[in-house]
């Protein structure tokens, strides 16, 4: 794997944009953008800079066994799949993009994925796994659902706001992503005791309210940072709150 590909993986594997490595190294985005084409080689002070940012092993840019080998070729195949949904906004991936993307060939992917839709059905799972573990955790906890979605979900989306990014406006995922979330969430507070004694319509406005909140933030081109995200929703829910009757109840 050359310097640019490194890079690459790198930021993807830490859900960055470019921009945003770019900020945490204080260069431009145009010049990450380089690096990873091979148009342009970081200095050495900068490489020393990444490692020491991202807390790398020192001998990350010169090993070419310290990468691809611990990644699986199921990580491998959804990095290459984001990269794919990357360079195009309506086009589905195809196996064959990614494929080429990744340098596997179309009948190592179609070891995991018989076709494109069972790779987006894991895919979706693949990147709700961690949230929902975490989410249902605080849920045992007895945290209030609001809190829950400011204090504990909105800082789990924001770490995966490029994958979820694409989700929420790929035309070709978004529904499916959509009427998961909805159905997720609604599992999980439908099988708290706090909800029992609360209508089915009053959850049904809770659901709406919380997933239509994390869809306008992460559809945005450049969503606004966690701090800011979380103080609008408490603004907006400050005077409220108590008409939200799911939500004065401890989940």
């Amino acid at each position: 794997m050359n310097l640019g590909k490194k890079i690459k993986f790198l930021r993807t594997s830490k859900n960055l944009t470019q921009k945003e490595l770019a900020k945490s190294l204080f260069v431009s985005y145009q010049l990450v953008s380089k690096w990873e084409r091979n148009v342009s080689s970081p200095t050495a002070e900068t490489l020393l800079d990444i490692v020491d940012v991202y807390h790398l092993p020192l001998d990350f840019f010169i090993n070419d066994t310290d990468i691809e080998p611990r990644m699986s070729e199921k990580e491998k195949i959804f990095v290459g799949f984001t990269e794919c949904m990357l360079q195009s906004e309506n086009d589905c991936p195809t196996v064959k993009s990614i494929a080429s993307i990744t340098n596997m060939t179309e009948n190592t992917i179609k070891k995991y994925f018989h076709n494109i839709n069972e790779l987006i059905y894991a895919y979706i799972v693949h990147i709700d796994k961690n949230i929902k573990l975490e989410v249902e955790q605080k849920v045992v906890i007895n945290k209030n659902i609001l809190t829950i979605f400011i204090e504990d979900m909105a800082p789990l989306l924001y770490h995966h706001r490029l994958e979820l990014k694409f989700l929420y406006t790929r035309p070709y995922v978004k529904n499916v992503w959509i009427n998961f979330i909805r159905g997720k969430y609604k599992n999980i507070l439908s099988n708290h005791t706090g909800c029992n004694d609360h209508s089915g319509i009053e959850l049904e406005y809770a659901i709406e309210i919380l997933t239509s909140f994390i869809s306008t933030w992460l559809s945005q081109p450049n969503p606004e940072n966690l701090e800011d995200f979380q103080m609008r929703i408490k603004k907006l829910t400050s005077t409220n709150i108590n008409q939200w009757p799911i939500f004065n109840q401890s989940l």
